[in-house]
């Protein structure tokens, strides 16, 4: 059975306390599965309360987690209530502030676009303007890697007689699966240093398109073809920022579309402020 994390299992707790609330007073309701006094859950709330994508057996164990969580907090909650326990004026204001912020949130999914559309010619436009912000922190290498536990004398010959890693990859090792300890195939830029001492003296020899190997090290046998190298404050590729200059942008108008909101409602608010009440700390 797969473990959910525990962040994921209180987020899935909090929404079904949402859900259900503090107590449920129809006793017409056929698909109750749980009852504390007169606070009841039912199956339909523990059902919206779970992710869908999950196997069946999943499925009911986490329901059967939730319903014992939601009888601990249900026991607990109304033991607190026969104490006389209260919340704190402070308390009360948190829950405020928090719908408050969820109405607001809700008011600017109603107002604003949810994608607002870039032209390639604005991200070529901002990534001319603030080129210096996009550069390589480190040396960087981007390279095809192949490691096997034992060499293989057949794909050496065909690896000898290729000048693409990726496809003797592609048609000998489709079953494999990559893994941060044994990355096979294209693995994109990766900073040198991270490499064992080995692969990096190697990579450092090495001509941009040229494949070398196998190289033994104690993971194995390794085949490397050198795609790229980029020095410590090289100036990246536009085609390798483009998706975070689109996130820049898209992000920027938002703000502008919010300012823009702003300026529309504001004139039908009284507003008045008095700075000589704010102090510094």
């Amino acid at each position: 059975m797969k473990k959910l994390n525990y962040l994921r299992f209180c987020f899935l707790i909090a929404g079904l306390l949402l859900a259900a609330g503090c107590s449920r007073e129809d006793n017409n309701k056929r698909d109750v599965v749980a009852q504390v006094n007169t606070a009841m859950i039912t199956s339909s709330e523990l059902e919206e309360a779970i992710p869908q994508d999950i196997t069946n057996e999943v499925k009911l164990a986490l329901k059967r987690n939730l319903m014992e969580k939601w009888i601990e907090d249900e026991i607990f909650y109304q033991t607190a209530v026969e104490e006389g326990l209260t919340l704190t004026e402070k308390e009360k204001l948190q829950i405020q502030n928090y719908e408050r912020s969820l109405l607001i949130k809700k008011f600017l999914e109603n107002h604003l676009s949810d994608n607002f559309k870039i032209l390639d010619q604005e991200i070529e436009d901002y990534y001319n303007v603030h080129k210096k912000e996009f550069t390589w922190d480190d040396e960087y290498v981007h390279i095809i890697h192949l490691v096997m536990d034992n060499d293989d004398a057949g794909i050496r010959t065909e690896i000898r007689g290729s000048k693409d890693l990726l496809d003797v990859i592609r048609k000998n090792f489709l079953d494999q699966q990559t893994t941060p300890e044994r990355p096979i195939g294209d693995i994109g830029y990766q900073k040198l240093n991270e490499f064992p001492d080995e692969i990096v003296k190697r990579i450092k020899s090495m001509r941009t398109g040229n494949i070398s190997g196998p190289l033994k090290t104690k993971y194995g046998y390794h085949y490397i073809q050198l795609l790229d190298r980029q020095n410590k404050g090289d100036t990246k590729e536009l085609d390798l920022v483009r998706g975070e200059i689109n996130m820049r942008i898209q992000l920027s108008k938002r703000n502008e579309a919010i300012e823009n909101l702003k300026r529309e409602l504001r004139p039908r608010f009284t507003i008045q402020t008095d700075l000589s009440k704010v102090s510094e700390p």
